[in-house]
């Protein structure tokens, strides 16, 4: 009897030239480096890989200001997540663009 079902089955493939940035921070507690992918892809929303902690999140502006997401999502220490959100959101759109990437 034949399978009906495939066992791979493709929902989307692109490819984009985006724009990266690779951050290093430190401060009193810990070092904390970061990977940001600007992508037309995610709603919006910017990739960011924290290569210390090997945890990734996509993320606006507004959640990188809530210290409990940065700690929860990203692994940041909580004494440090206020100071490191304020650092990222720098670097974010404040609104959410689909051309950030351009």
């Amino acid at each position: 009897m034949e399978s009906q079902l495939s066992p791979l089955e493709e929902l989307y493939h692109v490819s984009e030239t985006d724009k990266v940035r690779f951050i290093g921070m430190t401060t009193e507690q810990a070092r904390y480096d970061f990977g940001v992918v600007f992508t037309k892809q995610f709603f919006g929303k910017v990739l960011v890989v924290s290569l210390t902690s090997g945890r990734a999140a996509l993320l606006d502006h507004t959640d990188v200001l809530e210290a409990d997401a940065m700690t929860r999502l990203l692994g940041i220490e909580p004494v440090d997540a206020e100071a490191v959100g304020e650092f990222l959101a720098t670097l974010l759109p404040d609104v959410p663009s689909y051309e950030q990437a351009d």
